[in-house]
């Protein structure tokens, strides 16, 4: 072998450690966000009676481009407006989440599509008394 070349499967070898930690990466910054931006904190840990919002498992039905939009103008899969309605995801959608990068939102369409369950969204709602300071139900 000529000196300063690896072969192949060398080379090959030493790709899949920064891809697979690329793809580790953007899992956990979707979840970090997820937490950080709020999505868990409004879909999951607050009393229904303040904020209904519907589970993070929708987000499974939504291609990410319908995602993007959500995210970024408040509009729906099927065109409902949320602003327009004075819905809390419509203001929030303008106000903050119109600043997240494309990347962002990918990172958050890919946790929630591939890795956010029904359960670990029950887990978090079982925090519920826990924040607003009630027994348990």
């Amino acid at each position: 072998m000529r000196e300063g070349f690896l072969p192949i499967g060398r080379l090959v070898g030493l790709a899949l450690p920064p891809l697979m930690m690329a793809a580790h990466a953007a899992s956990s910054t979707g979840e970090h966000l997820a937490f950080t931006v709020g999505c868990v904190n409004c879909h999951h840990q607050t009393d229904k009676h303040i904020i209904d919002a519907p589970p993070l498992v929708i987000v499974k039905t939504y291609s990410l481009p319908e995602f993007r939009t959500l995210l970024k103008t408040g509009v729906t899969k099927g065109g409902r407006d949320m602003a327009a309605e004075g819905s809390v995801m419509g203001f929030v959608a303008k106000e903050q989440f119109a600043h997240l990068t494309d990347g962002e939102v990918k990172a958050l369409h890919d946790y929630f599509t591939k890795e956010w369950t029904a359960e670990m969204g029950a887990r978090e709602e079982k925090k519920i008394p826990l924040y607003f300071k009630r027994p348990p139900r």
